[in-house]
């Protein structure tokens, strides 16, 4: 029988084997995501319920700024992001990043983050990838300042305070090397990267050249030869600003593909000869605080007729296939949506039948 792990060491060679790989990730584990044991265990289920081939550990994205001491409510329910529960943040004033020391590895939010980790590997034995997700340096000070919706406050610390955010930033991604080193002695495979191609573009190429590539890429070749899948998920942004992240030297590429003003497969895959991994709309539905607000944003799962959602499913992964060839994964741009969940079971049986197509197709032409 294949495993999930053989499927994307394939991929990396540029083959196909019994299906091609697929894979997504969210929505976020609101409710279990501040107890490693909880937290492993929503993450083994969610993978023995939808047999994707990594896993991209899902934390709430405020665990980096939670051990520096940032204050964070709990989610109440399962569509309340502890992402959006700062209550306090760790930097309030850019003089603060001096002050800032490594945090422990051994108690507090990276030891249970670390915990989770393994305990994912150890059920899963080397069958399924595990990749722990790991945000730039520039990203986490962005959300120990102020978070998504004020990222202008790092922005305006590295512009008007550079004495005291570099201060910052080598503290931040010293932790986070000695951070990816833990994951690594747990069973990590590799890495999950987040970069914020829309923050990028706030700061400037030049400013991101100082602050954001050189740590960015520091970060990833600390680990490399200890590692063997990873993946850089470019958000937010357009096609222009996603190829300032090409010559990062991870194995597979992630981006929202399928949105207006971004680089489709066909032509992402003219510009990089790394494993691509989309094809499919993902869902934005189920990412809300306030659950009186309905918003409806289909993805390529929805609709109401079985059959019509299963041919609309295999057309656009046989298209993603065509474009980007066999050094492919089909996914989303991005965190799927909770409406999406119901639908992952018929989305896996696509794949399976693309495969079992393709495998005849070539035994037929061979």
């Amino acid at each position: 029988m294949i495993t999930h792990t053989q499927r994307i060491k394939a991929a990396l060679e540029g083959k196909i084997l019994d299906r091609p790989a697929f894979a997504a990730w969210g929505p976020h584990m609101n409710l279990v995501d501040r107890n490693a044991k909880d937290f492993a265990r929503a993450t083994i289920d969610y993978q023995n319920s939808y047999h994707f081939d990594f896993i991209k550990v899902m934390p709430n994205g405020m665990y980096f700024p939670e051990a520096f001491g940032q204050k964070l409510k709990d989610a109440e329910y399962v569509l309340d992001e502890t992402c959006w529960n700062t209550q306090v943040y760790r930097i309030n004033d850019p003089h603060e990043w001096a002050k800032i020391k490594v945090p422990s590895m051994k108690e507090g939010a990276f030891a249970r983050e670390i915990e989770a980790v393994k305990r994912i590997v150890d059920y899963f034995q080397g069958d399924v990838p595990v990749l722990p997700t790991v945000f730039s340096p520039f990203i986490w000070m962005g959300e120990m300042t102020g978070g998504f919706n004020r990222k202008d406050v790092i922005v305006s610390h590295f512009k008007y305070s550079e004495k005291y955010a570099k201060i910052g930033l080598e503290i931040v991604n010293e932790t986070n090397e000695i951070l990816m080193e833990e994951f690594i002695k747990a069973g990590a495979d590799g890495f999950f990267f987040g970069y914020q191609a829309g923050m990028a573009e706030l700061m400037g190429k030049e400013m991101f050249e100082e602050y954001g590539r050189k740590y960015d890429i520091a970060n990833i070749e600390k680990i490399k030869d200890k590692t063997w899948f990873n993946l850089a998920h470019v958000c937010h942004g357009n096609a222009e600003l996603s190829e300032w992240f090409l010559d990062y030297p991870v194995d597979a590429f992630n981006w929202a593909d399928q949105h207006p003003g971004q680089h489709s497969l066909k032509e992402m895959r003219a510009l990089t000869d790394r494993v691509l991994v989309g094809g499919l709309n993902h869902s934005d539905n189920g990412s809300y605080t306030d659950l009186s607000v309905i918003v409806k944003s289909p993805s390529d799962l929805s609709g109401s007729n079985r059959e019509t959602v299963k041919a609309h499913i295999k057309k656009k992964v046989q298209q993603a296939i065509k474009d980007a060839g066999p050094k492919v994964i089909i996914s989303g741009g991005c965190l799927w949506g909770i409406g999406s969940l119901p639908r992952f079971p018929l989305w896996e049986e696509v794949m399976e039948e693309v495969g079992a197509e393709m495998n005849a197709e070539a035994s037929y032409t061979g």
